[in-house]
């Protein structure tokens, strides 16, 4: 039988069973506000795979109350979530609840737009919705890994890719349960939030921002000072998945220690599916943790670990992000976690020498040999997730202007201050709670280099205008050459690429 129509035959007996699901925590203290309370039901076919994600949840709220529910139409490049949200069932104590539809504008580039479901009646009291999410079948444009897809008998994904919520809904917490009675035995399932049934603090909108995973997943966890590092994996990986995890886990202590600023360093959740069929995704961070995703390889093929990708990710753990327009302040948040990924990598020995050197005339390909690379951030927002080539131009960009901006601070002190110590008081500053916009960043690094500060920032990063990064951006182990890249439909560029200084000892660039 084909495995949608053996969801659609049982989805009655799928919410109802389901219902059963929605009771009050015992723990729950006697004052605190009804919650909202979730349960998730992965839901397989007749070949075992899992088609499906049945979703009830139950909200408390004051009589007359406007009831408004939101879905992502296309979320940061995926298609087609609000359109994979089916057979959705709404009440209150009045009864059924109907709703008229409302569709946001496309964004440019495939950032997120909505559609809302706008009930056609005030509600009270408890409401009760209920609706199946279907996975998505491959094909289709690529983008993060955001999607709900099938892979090794479970299902995968974030918030974003599945989740209809009431919007505006304020709660002190949500109460999250699974239902795995569809899935083999021994599956098990976690989220960004925590291990099985959990506790998730704040807003119903908080689990947006989360990666979800259920089914007979492979486990690492780790122990001694990377206890609060773990991770999960679905489908065929193509490397030792274990032996790699706690690889990451060694790194991830690392990381901590290096940047220091986070003390305790929070517990870590990563997640990695390897699905059959693009789209097949890549590495994406939320709240501490973050999804790996790729095509399965066939048998007995392999693949390298991705411990670039690995380290990135976690990387995002500190340098966190800036506010500003959505999109253009990824120089700072893909930007400067790239200038860290590398030099971490160096400095923990968790690469060569000559990996950094590698992955410094990478960043310089992709960007000078790319015909838009003096796109400004605007305009790159408006490609978005059209061309991943140009979507990624900040991230290059960005860990240019940020090896520049070191190597200029270090000259300015006579090597009494480096990025590092610029940073270290913002890093800990924006974990108290203080703003740090593109005003704060400009008044930051002026003090440091002086008052060309902003008008380099907002023609090297905002208008995209090229520069010749410092000749000691990358240390005393590289030196700047000129290269001549060829570009199709504009001809040959005059650039940079950096070559390595063989008489400097390996400690002295790991040390820098």
């Amino acid at each position: 039988m084909n495995g949608m129509l053996a969801w659609r035959r049982g989805v009655a007996a799928l919410l109802a069973t389901l219902a059963i699901g929605l009771v009050t925590s015992p723990g729950l203290a006697a004052e605190d506000p009804a919650p909202f309370e979730i349960t998730l039901r992965p839901v397989t076919g007749g070949d075992a795979e899992v088609d499906a994600l049945g979703v009830r949840w139950r909200l408390t709220l004051p009589a007359g109350s406007a009831f408004d529910l939101t879905a992502p139409i296309t979320y940061a490049g995926v298609e087609g979530v609000a359109d994979r949200i089916e057979i959705l069932s709404a009440t209150d104590a009045s009864g059924p609840i109907a709703f008229t539809t409302l569709d946001d504008p496309p964004h440019p580039g495939g950032f997120p737009h909505f559609r809302h479901w706008k009930a056609e009646r005030p509600v009270s009291g408890q409401v009760e919705v209920a609706y199946l999410a279907r996975v998505r079948a491959p094909g289709g444009r690529g983008g993060p890994p955001f999607d709900l897809r099938a892979s090794g008998g479970g299902l995968s994904g974030a918030g974003s890719g599945f989740l209809l919520l009431p919007r505006g809904a304020q709660t002190s917490h949500a109460q999250l349960s699974w239902d795995l009675s569809d899935l083999p035995a021994g599956s098990g399932a976690r989220t960004s939030f925590g291990e099985g049934d959990t506790r998730v603090d704040g807003p119903p909108s908080r689990l947006m921002q989360g990666w979800y995973m259920a089914g007979p997943f492979g486990r690492y966890v780790g122990a001694g000072q990377s206890a609060g590092f773990s991770a999960s994996w679905l489908g065929r990986a193509p490397f030792d998945a274990a032996a790699e995890m706690a690889w990451a886990a060694e790194a991830y202590t690392y990381l901590g220690e290096a940047f220091g600023y986070l003390d305790p360093v929070p517990p870590y959740r990563v997640f990695l599916r390897f699905v059959d069929g693009a789209p097949c995704g890549g590495g994406t961070a939320l709240g501490a943790s973050f999804m790996y995703s790729r095509c399965a390889l066939a048998e007995g093929e392999t693949a390298a670990s991705p411990r670039e990708t690995l380290v990135h990710e976690m990387v995002h753990m500190w340098v966190g992000g800036i506010e500003g327009p959505q999109g253009v302040t990824s120089w700072f948040t893909e930007g400067l976690t790239t200038h860290y990924t590398r030099l971490m990598m160096l400095r923990g020995e968790l690469d060569s020498v000559d990996a950094y050197g590698a992955h410094i005339n990478h960043s310089a390909q992709a960007l000078y040999g790319l015909a838009a690379q003096n796109l400004s951030a605007q305009e790159i927002v408006a490609v978005g997730f059209a061309d991943g080539n140009i979507r990624h131009i900040p991230y290059h960009r960005g860990a240019f202007y940020f090896a520049d901006l070191d190597a200029r601070i270090r000259e300015r002190s006579s090597g009494t201050r480096t990025l590092d110590t610029v940073l270290r008081p913002m890093f800990e500053a924006r974990q108290a709670g203080q703003t740090f916009d593109h005003a704060a960043w400009v008044a930051l690094i002026g003090a440091e280099i002086g008052p060309a500060a902003r008008e380099e920032f907002e023609a090297r990063i905002l208008r995209g205008e090229g520069f010749a990064p410092h000749p000691n951006a990358f240390g005393p182990c590289f030196t700047r050459r000129d290269k001549t890249y060829e570009i199709e439909g504009r001809g040959p560029v005059d650039r940079y690429e950096w070559v390595r200084q063989t008489d400097v000892p390996d400690d002295l660039c790991r040390n820098w």
